[in-house]
């Protein structure tokens, strides 16, 4: 009975832990921006540190947006287009000679318990952009990013 009995609160034990959710990825999404001003992007992205430096730069020309009034909503991207916090990043547009530089992205770490059968992610607390804190992105985790 004795071993019936461990296994059971070993089994409790382990299935009542948690395990921390994976890194947050944001989407963007882009205010004031046309669609042809939009469908052309540069995204370099940089080490975080005092003196940043250039880890690689991408080219995007292949995401989808959708447009709603003034704003363009990020809802198919390749994986290079996904901000991540761990980098900081300029974003060029070549139409309209617009830079915008994310930087300082705060990320909350969230913890699920083991025995949920779905993933989660962590989110996002904070950014800025051009220097100016955002503190409050959306439901959704879209960066709106203002031109």
């Amino acid at each position: 009975m004795k071993p019936i009995l461990l296994l059971s609160i070993l089994f409790l034990l382990f299935s009542c832990s948690e395990y921390p959710c994976s890194k947050a990825e944001i989407p963007f999404g882009l205010i004031g921006f046309s669609d042809t001003e939009s469908d052309t992007i540069i995204l370099r992205r940089y080490y975080k540190g005092n003196n940043p430096a250039l880890k690689d730069s991408f080219l995007i020309t292949d995401i989808v947006f959708e447009r709603m009034h003034d704003s363009l909503k990020m809802v198919a991207s390749p994986g290079t287009a996904i901000l991540e916090s761990q980098y900081d990043y300029d974003l060029f547009f070549p139409e309209t000679g617009t830079l915008l530089y994310i930087s300082a992205i705060q990320e909350e770490q969230l913890y699920m318990k083991r025995n949920r059968k779905v993933g989660c992610l962590n989110r996002i607390s904070s950014f800025k952009i051009n220097d100016q804190l955002s503190t409050n992105p959306d439901q959704s985790g879209i960066a709106w990013l203002h031109r």
